[in-house]
């Protein structure tokens, strides 16, 4: 087990700045994914995260990030603790950017015909209507006029993913910072003990 866990001694402002990022990064990147990312209107109807593939992506994106964190309190050697602070940085701006992709063609990404569908089977389920006839009325709906909302999902995600890569390279300072282990306190007292002025 790394010494970082097993230590004592008060962790520097750098571990613990980038233990807080990390947390609130990697958390908020995991739990974005599971919220709604875009409303499509006037139909109503959420779209979480989690439905599309880019979701998927960077929910596994935000538990890597957690999982990395841990792992890198385990490792007991600068190099390892670097490299997976270095690799925390790329899932981090990868969340961002998925997210960001899709903010940015979310007319698309959210009305494709397979999400139409999706809008279709939920709307006929809640009126109780065949699916056929409520496709072809939400096909009408579409060529006359629709919109797409972002919803808070999406957002928290790319935030996630930025305050994530900020965890990541205050962890990568952490990792090459120089430590000195306090001595033991056995140590001290031999040491007190054997000074010549102390007589």
């Amino acid at each position: 087990m790394g010494p970082e866990l097993t230590s004592t001694a008060p962790p520097t402002r750098l571990r613990l700045a980038g233990f807080l990022a990390l947390t609130l990064g990697g958390g908020a990147v995991a739990l974005g994914s599971l919220l709604d990312w875009a409303t499509v209107r006037p139909f109503q109807t959420p779209t979480p995260g989690i439905d599309v593939w880019e979701g998927k992506v960077t929910f596994g994106l935000g538990m890597a990030v957690l999982v990395g964190m841990i792992v890198m309190r385990v490792l007991s050697t600068p190099r390892p603790r670097t490299s997976v602070a270095a690799a925390i940085i790329v899932l981090g701006l990868a969340a961002t950017v998925l997210g960001g992709l899709d903010a940015a063609r979310a007319q698309d990404r959210f009305s494709s015909p397979g999400q139409r569908d999706r809008i279709a089977r939920e709307l006929a389920g809640q009126l109780g209507l065949p699916y056929a006839q409520v496709r072809a009325q939400i096909e009408q709906q579409f060529d006359r006029r629709f919109s797409v909302g972002l919803e808070m999902g999406i957002w928290l995600v790319m935030a996630g993913g930025v305050v994530a890569a900020a965890g990541g390279a205050l962890s990568v300072a952490w990792a090459r910072t120089p430590r000195t282990e306090p001595a033991p306190p056995e140590a001290t007292e031999q040491t007190a003990g054997s000074d010549p002025a102390a007589g």
